[in-house]
């Protein structure tokens, strides 16, 4: 082998190594799908917090309308402290 070739080679192989990529790096598709991953979770995490909000919300109004249903029903039975007391008519 000729001294060219020889350097032409170890040139080539020089050329190859160098411009060699680490297969440990992202690609533009991999960042893209972390991103994602990342939107998700944290969507996931917005709604898991939504519902309990939701969920908290619910138990309030069913009670409140629980509430206002002995009340209601309190008025319907006629106890005296649910009545208007009676008043007075003028005599004719």
């Amino acid at each position: 082998m000729t001294t060219a070739r020889l350097f032409a080679l170890i040139a080539a192989a020089a050329l190859l190594l160098g411009c060699h990529k680490n297969k440990q790096a992202e690609g533009p598709i991999e960042r893209a799908g972390k991103h994602v991953d990342n939107a998700a979770e944290k969507t996931g995490q917005a709604l898991h917090t939504a519902a309990e909000k939701t969920d908290a919300g619910v138990h309030k109004a069913v009670s409140a309308t629980g509430e206002a249903f002995e009340k209601a029903g309190q008025k319907l039975k006629g106890t005296p402290s649910a009545t208007p007391a009676p008043s007075a008519a003028p005599a004719k």
